[in-house]
């Protein structure tokens, strides 16, 4: 058997275990001394950690990358456990979770991955190739504009909680909006919903409503509904946040 187990550093060992249990994974080893330490699996995925007092989650910097056929599944399953838990989807601070979305690329394979961070700061990436993304028969320019839209994501959510963070975030999701709003593709709507996620949580809900009304009356995302079920999930948590009019 070839095998390779990452092993994350975290504060608190037993919430740790608490958060991925709630994840669906199961603790398979513990022990308390001389070390603590724990081994974690969700069917053929390990995860095991060990406790350390002096670390510090708003500093980690740990990650890894799993490849997996269900991550839709497991994107569905997380989230629903995570909404249950906290009574809505965390997007901020620790733990959260980013949008589930195909990253199309003409040069590598595509891939269709989220991430999300545990209350320990490590951030783990789960995804799978794809070998016909979504906009595969789409003409070029809707592909190239959900490649470009895809890396705005990514810079968002990596310049999560950074001091300047709504500042530079709003910048490049505005310019990415301006820019390939007239080439309709998943990810224009998951960047314009966190946009109005982002815009509710700082203040501005005018650009909130706006965009939610927009995304609402766009014929693309009326057709493929289906396809936003976890966006039109956040979109009805962003509209609870909203004050009445």
């Amino acid at each position: 058997m070839n095998a390779i187990t990452p092993i994350f550093p975290c504060q608190s060992l037993p919430e740790l275990l608490e958060f991925y249990e709630l994840l669906g994974f199961e603790i398979t080893y513990q022990q308390k001394s001389p070390n603590p330490y724990a081994c974690l699996k969700r069917g053929w995925i390990r995860l095991d950690f060990y406790g350390l007092k002096q670390y510090t989650p708003g500093q980690c910097y740990h990650t890894c990358y799993i490849l997996s056929e269900e991550v839709e599944q497991l994107y569905e399953d997380f989230t629903e456990a995570l909404r249950q838990k906290y009574g809505k989807l965390p997007t901020r601070g620790l733990p959260r979770i980013s949008q589930l979305r195909d990253k199309v690329s003409t040069k590598y394979p595509s891939t269709r991955e989220f991430m999300f961070s545990d209350i320990a700061g490590t951030c783990i990436r789960i995804g799978k190739t794809i070998v016909h993304p979504a906009e595969d028969d789409y003409p070029e320019a809707i592909k190239a504009a959900s490649q470009r839209l895809s890396l705005a994501l990514d810079f968002a959510y990596k310049s999560e909680d950074e001091p300047d963070e709504y500042a530079k975030v709003a910048k490049v999701y505005d310019t990415a909006i301006a820019r390939d709003q007239d080439k309709p593709c998943e990810n224009l709507f998951k960047v314009m919903v966190h946009r109005a996620e982002l815009a509710a949580d700082h203040g501005e809900p005018e650009v909130a409503r706006e965009l939610l009304q927009t995304i609402q009356a766009d014929p693309y995302f009326q057709q493929n509904r289906p396809r936003f079920k976890a966006e039109t999930a956040r979109m009805s948590d962003i509209a609870k946040k909203l004050p009445s009019v």
